[in-house]
Formats: structure tokens, C-alpha cells, sequence
């Protein structure tokens, strides 16, 4: 009765606090779109920092294939050359041994 008499009316009070639940509602809402919003701008960054890893990953796979390969030929040529050498080396104890023969005869 004493609100009657001050001109207070309650359904005005009621809407304001309606309002007032629906406005701390959206900015609690706001409040978690902007933190989620942070979580994917970090979750991006994550990502671009991942793929560079990869792609830095697959370009150190892609040099240690050439390394492998130019070290196989490497490996070859060495064989092939000691190849030629053993043959060389036989080829001067074969001489070497007919020269002392004949030598000592």
C-alpha cells in the first residue's frame, strides 16, 4: 500500500528487472565470445606454427634424400676406384714378381 500511495508501480519494477537480467545475460554472453574468439586466434596461431613445422620437416626429409642419394654415388665412385686400384696394384705384384724371376735367373 505505501508503494500505491508513492506511485510506484510494480510491473515497472518488474520489467526493469527483467531488463536488467536480460542485459547482465548478453554481456556475460559477449564476455564468452570474446574468450572463445581468443581460444581460435590461439588455435589458429597453433596451426600456422604446426604447418611451418611440417613444411620445414618435409623440406629437411627432401635434403636428406638428395644427401642419401649423392652419398650412394659417392659410395659408388669410392668402389669403383678402389676397384681400379686393386686391379692396378695386382697388375704392378704380377710384374714385380716376373722381374725378380727373371732378374734372379
Amino acid at each position: 500500500m505505501a508503494l500505491a500511495r508513492e506511485g510506484v508501480d510494480l510491473e515497472d519494477i518488474k520489467r526493469d528487472a527483467k531488463i536488467e537480467a536480460v542485459l547482465k545475460h548478453v554481456i556475460s554472453q559477449d564476455v564468452e565470445i570474446a574468450q572463445l574468439k581468443d581460444k581460435q586466434f590461439e588455435f589458429h596461431n597453433e596451426i600456422e606454427s604446426r604447418d611451418d613445422t611440417i613444411s620445414k620437416l618435409e623440406d629437411d626429409i627432401q635434403l636428406l634424400k638428395k644427401e642419401k642419394r649423392w652419398n650412394m654415388l659417392w659410395r659408388n665412385s669410392l668402389e669403383e676406384d678402389i676397384a681400379t686400384t686393386q686391379v692396378f696394384l695386382a697388375i704392378a705384384f704380377l710384374i714385380n714378381v716376373l722381374f725378380t724371376y727373371f732378374i734372379s735367373r
